[in-house]
């Protein structure tokens, strides 16, 4: 039995260097992001970002061996050429929503490889009250899904999301934003 646990140890541990966190995703001991990529028990990767890349790129945890640049799953957005209008919104959004986050969370698409330089994902920030200011206990709010809600991305292809409810509240994100008008389907985009 215990000769099991080591192989299942050493499989699950293959590939990457991880770092024990507690149910909320923290890192039990300080991160030393710089030093070793940090997965969660769901398989999230938690980050520092460190560059932001309108429309639809982040860095994470720059200039150290363990930078990664992570591409929104299943979603893109426009140059600054084709809607300068919400490449701007979207700059915006991005800097006030993620850039200004200590950590975030990314679940890399099924055939991402963490070890690769550019890494698919969904990326997560903690939700937080808008009244108190406080986070909500195990409260996230999906990036990809909050943009399409903005209209600041459209959908690329969903078949690279596996879970057809989000694929489902992902479309219906989209829709929403066409119907309102908001961003890439303004009349000024």
């Amino acid at each position: 039995m215990r000769l099991l646990w080591i192989i299942i140890t050493a499989f699950l541990l293959t590939g990457c260097v991880t770092q024990t966190v507690d149910d909320r995703g923290n890192p039990i001991k300080p991160a030393e992001l710089e030093k070793d990529l940090v997965i969660d028990d769901a398989g999230r990767i938690i980050a520092r970002p460190t560059h932001i890349y309108p429309p639809d790129r982040i860095v994470v945890n720059g200039d150290t061996p363990t930078e990664r640049e992570i591409r929104l799953l299943g979603v893109e957005g426009l140059p600054e050429s084709e809607a300068p209008t919400t490449f701007r919104m979207t700059q915006e959004w991005l800097h006030d929503y993620v850039a200004q986050q200590d950590e975030i969370y990314v679940k890399p698409s099924k055939d991402s490889d963490v070890n690769n330089e550019v890494i698919y994902g969904i990326v997560y920030l903690r939700a937080v009250d808008e009244e108190t200011g406080k986070e909500i206990p195990g409260g996230y709010v999906n990036v990809n899904m909050a943009m399409l809600s903005q209209g600041l991305v459209r959908i690329r292809d969903l078949r690279e999301i596996p879970d057809p409810d989000l694929r489902d509240r992902m479309q219906q994100a989209q829709d929403m934003a066409k119907r309102e008008k908001r961003g890439l389907w303004s009349k000024q985009p």
